[in-house]
């Protein structure tokens, strides 16, 4: 069963280039506070903000994108994507800053048997892994565009942020803002997709931006609950 055509979607965002550029508006600007929130909070607290798994795969799926720089701008020749393509020029500096952070701070916490040339190269690994899953996965889509890749992408960082809170105990290395940020990527991923192809109107994918959008709001209520973290306090 496929999903889109490429040339069709590219059709519908010049059809409906007001309703698709204010979402996607509201997505870049909730994305790139997002990012600034977690580089901003990892110094702050002397503590990574997110997870591997997650900012790993955030940086390497932003860095396919911009090294496909022919496609966009000599096949598909289209405003949108290079439009896209900028965008992640910068978004994947500031992922890989966060892999990092991670780096930085993340030995004592997670590796204190490792010594930080060992944790260096654990987490070089871990990157190069995660790389070879996105490529894999993205293989296996029908995502000429990214489409839907990148609404995924979004959603990743949240059940990793759960995970980070329930490990910690605490508001170390978060903040209210990141989950407020998911909800307004997810959602507003989808009031783009919405005018450009029927798949993004299908129940599945609604479902899907329901659920991030419901994470998220979880992760709100549990952040408010949790200590919050004070610089003097000993690490989690």
């Amino acid at each position: 069963m496929g999903t889109y055509d490429a040339a069709a979607a590219l059709s519908s965002i010049d059809a409906n280039v007001v309703w698709v550029l204010a979402f996607f508006a509201i997505a870049a600007v909730a994305t790139f506070v997002y990012l600034l929130q977690s580089f901003k909070l990892a110094r702050a607290h002397e503590a990574y903000s997110s997870p591997l798994p997650a900012v790993g795969w955030f940086a390497v799926h932003d860095l396919h994108f911009v090294l496909l720089y022919d496609l966009w701008f000599d096949v598909y020749d289209h405003w949108w994507v290079k439009a896209w393509w900028v965008a992640l020029v910068f978004t994947t500096l500031i992922e890989f800053a966060l892999v990092g952070m991670i780096i930085k701070y993340g030995r004592k916490e997670l590796a204190p048997w490792a010594s930080d040339r060992q944790f260096l190269g654990l987490v070089a690994l871990g990157t190069a892994a995660i790389g070879v899953l996105w490529l894999l996965v993205k293989d296996s889509m029908d995502d000429p565009l990214f489409l839907i890749s990148f609404p995924i992408t979004a959603f990743w960082a949240v059940p990793f942020s759960t995970a980070l809170m329930l490990r910690r105990n605490s508001q170390r290395g978060q903040s209210t803002i990141l989950p407020i940020c998911s909800v307004f990527i997810v959602g507003s991923f989808q009031g783009a997709l919405w005018f450009i192809d029927p798949f993004f109107r299908s129940p599945v994918f609604l479902m899907f931006t329901a659920m991030g959008v419901s994470w998220a709001l979880v992760n709100l209520w549990m952040l408010r609950r949790l200590p919050a973290y004070s610089p003097q306090a000993s690490p989690a």
